[in-house]
């Protein structure tokens, strides 16, 4: 079975679209930094076996993407507020945070947006295992 790389990227993009559309932006190379962004605090707030399962139900690109510059010897992370976490996500887009998150309520909202759209594609039980690895502050601001 050949591996066919048109199949990878259009699934990429389908859900880099949907993030975009997620946060209310036609500029994919800003929901691209967002979504990596979220992606990779989810993964560094995981333990290493629930990072993997987690990585299995994203397309290959973004699977990638996720585990660049990941040190599994420092998973989970420590973070202990919903303000670590929120300034977690804006270091994790160090690059452009300037840009995408002048406020922190930028970051909540993008961190919302990002788990609206892993919740319409990954099944419940991985998600329930996110969430039970944030503290309560934190799943609040899901829930806010």
């Amino acid at each position: 079975m050949p591996f066919n790389f048109e199949d990878n990227i259009k699934n990429a993009t389908v859900l880099l679209q949907e993030v975009a559309n997620e946060l209310h932006t036609d500029d994919l190379n800003k929901a691209g930094r967002i979504f990596r962004a979220v992606l990779q605090s989810i993964r560094d707030r995981l333990p290493v076996n629930d990072a993997v399962q987690f990585a299995a139900q994203l397309p290959i690109f973004w699977k990638g993407i996720y585990f660049d510059q990941y040190d599994p010897s420092k998973a989970p992370t420590k973070i202990r507020d919903a303000q670590e976490w929120i300034n977690y996500i804006r270091n994790k887009n160090a690059f452009a945070a300037n840009n995408d998150f002048q406020q922190d309520e930028e970051i909540t909202a993008s961190f919302k947006a990002v788990f609206r759209v892993l919740q319409r594609n990954m099944t419940d039980g991985q998600l329930q295992k996110v969430k039970e690895s944030l503290n309560q502050d934190i799943q609040e601001l899901l829930a806010a």
